[in-house]
């Protein structure tokens, strides 16, 4: 048996000496492409999502994705191309499915309908889901001691973004809502100000955000946060390149993970 795992390996060994001595590494054709393009093509929305995307004071795109995505071009070594096609989430899945994109990191919530036509990472950061209600419209419908239990049995208008990920949250966790899609969240949380929905619903981060920028926001809203419905954001990969998605992950394993509370005060300046 020693004998001929020796033969085997004398006869294997001059395959592979070629290969050593010319240096060459041997990837997916995926990760060739790209090396070979020399350019990392990334997708975010068209319309801002600060803190994870938007435009800073000196006119140049800032965020937590776009350092994020900063960062996976530079260990590549090549540039990052940004492309801003997508005008909703969920048009972001066509433009990586098609191959439009490389990558999709735009704040976008891993779901299993997205799951269908393309492949997500592991999270790199994962949010608990709330609703942000009109106070004075919440106290013609339910107490204050009353509010937890109408929650889950929410029967009010619920706003949400159009081709979102919560869209499809609100119908499946909340199915006795009657749902409002709004094209951009600024226009949802008008509606809220408004008195035109009784609540929103999306991720802490967001809502925290709202209460931050509006004066006296304590007096207008109440924000509810589920510790059992949570969000996951992921960085979107093609079906087919399974050595970037392999990458990709190995990266963000390395990453330092934030809070959304943590998120908010480092670009809340910029």
């Amino acid at each position: 048996m020693k004998f001929i795992r020796i033969l085997a390996a004398a006869l294997f060994l001059p395959l592979v000496q070629p290969a050593i001595a010319q240096g060459t590494v041997v990837m997916g054709n995926d990760m060739a492409q790209i090396l070979k393009r020399g350019e990392l093509k990334v997708a975010i929305t068209a319309v801002d999502q600060p803190p994870f995307y938007f435009t800073g004071k000196d006119g140049r795109l800032a965020g937590y994705d776009i350092d994020l995505a900063n960062k996976m071009a530079e260990e590549l070594g090549v540039k990052l191309v940004i492309t801003r096609e997508a005008p909703a989430f969920n048009d972001l899945v066509t433009l990586v499915s098609s191959g439009r994109a490389d990558l999709a990191v735009s704040k976008l919530s891993r779901t299993l309908t997205r799951s269908r036509s393309i492949k997500f990472s592991t999270p790199y950061m994962t949010f608990k889901q709330g609703i942000l209600f009109n106070r004075l419209q919440l106290a013609k419908v339910a107490s204050e001691g009353e509010v937890n239990k109408f929650v889950r049995n929410y029967k009010g208008t619920l706003g949400v973004i159009a081709n979102s990920s919560y869209a499809n949250y609100a119908k499946d966790n909340f199915p006795g809502a009657t749902i409002k899609e709004y094209p951009t969240w600024d226009a949802a949380v008008q509606a809220l100000t408004n008195g035109e929905v009784l609540s929103l619903y999306r991720d802490e981060l967001e809502i925290k955000r709202v209460l931050a920028s509006i004066p006296n926001s304590s007096l207008l809203f109440k924000p509810i946060y589920f510790t059992d419905l949570t969000d996951p954001i992921a960085v979107a990969v093609r079906t087919e390149n399974t050595q970037l998605l392999y990458w990709v992950n190995i990266f963000l394993e390395n990453e330092t993970k934030m809070t959304a509370d943590e998120i908010l005060k480092k670009y809340s300046g910029q």
